[in-house]
């Protein structure tokens, strides 16, 4: 049967999911509003619904179920006059509702983003095999706390207060991002017009994350995006596929050089931006220290500059 020339092997990876148009969209804005199927769309209202129940608990009753830990990487967060979130990264309680419809969730856009990533993988033809090892143990909820330390992916469940509900503009620092919310304040930079401006998410959106851009050698945007105050509030889910760090990446499978250590990779990524979600305190620290940092390197790129003078 295998010398038969009729019999071919099925191709590689995930079947393609979005059209050469909407790869494009992708990869020069760094973000691309979708459409979800179904029974997708109907998890994602069931986690919504779950997570609405959750929040209108107290705040000490939603910090004693899921305290905060790693900062804002897991568990619950309170941002006064702001948001309140809670960041799932390994089950806590697993026979919960709201866990119970975020396992589901995070399966099915596990597996839509990686059919995502393989599809710019095809465009710019790189092998679809290059994601396997980013994605090793992200397709469900790690069990506990011990796997935190190498898989990165989360889902974060936001209730943002009316009007004063905000994140400043950021990019992501994982691979992909879903976002899905039921109100309006999610905005994208549109590139498309000779004067960038501002666009309304009028449903599920996918941004390309900092990790992405730079494994992918800046043949991709990342997607620049804030969320602006609304009168009436807003409720989002956000699954942020990030890479599983235990395993060391080859960049020439990507088309650069060299193998490097995944987990450094990532936190030199990491550890360029700061938080737009943590309190506003510690989010101007942050910044004051990533302003430092910056002028510092501007300083040393004009000490090597030859001078002609």
């Amino acid at each position: 049967m295998a010398d038969d020339p009729a019999v071919y092997e099925p191709p590689p990876g995930p079947p393609p999911l979005l059209t050469f148009e909407q790869i494009q969209h992708l990869a020069v804005q760094g973000w691309l509003a979708v459409d979800l199927p179904a029974d997708f769309q109907q998890g994602l209202y069931d986690v919504s619904r779950a997570a609405s129940n959750f929040f209108d608990q107290s705040l000490n009753e939603k910090g004693a179920q899921y305290p905060s830990s790693r900062g804002t990487e897991c568990g619950f967060y309170h941002v006064p006059d702001e948001k309140e979130y809670v960041t799932l990264r390994h089950h806590v309680h697993p026979e919960s509702p709201m866990e119970g419809c975020a396992r589901k969730v995070w399966s099915d856009a596990a597996h839509f983003l990686h059919r995502i990533l393989c599809d710019l993988s095809r465009a710019g033809d790189y092998g679809v095999q290059v994601w396997d090892h980013l994605l090793d143990g992200s397709y469900d909820v790690p069990q506990d706390a011990s796997d935190m330390s190498d898989i990165t992916t989360l889902m974060r469940l936001f209730r943002y207060y009316p009007t004063e509900g905000i994140a400043s503009e950021h990019v992501d620092i994982g691979l992909l991002t879903l976002g899905v919310g039921d109100g309006h304040g999610l905005q994208m930079l549109d590139r498309s017009k000779s004067t960038l401006e501002w666009v309304d998410a009028e449903g599920p959106v996918v941004l390309i994350g900092d990790m992405a851009r730079a494994l992918l050698n800046d043949r991709v945007r990342a997607g620049l995006h804030r969320v602006v105050g609304n009168p009436s509030g807003r409720s989002s889910v956000v699954y942020a596929l990030r890479p599983n760090i235990r395993h060391p990446t080859d960049l020439a499978t990507f088309g650069g050089e060299g193998v490097v250590d995944t987990r450094e990779y990532f936190q030199r990524i990491k550890g360029r931006k700061y938080n737009v979600n943590a309190r506003k305190d510690i989010r101007e620290r942050q910044r004051q220290v990533q302003r430092k940092h910056k002028e510092a390197e501007q300083k040393a790129q004009a000490s090597q500059s030859p001078d002609f003078g």
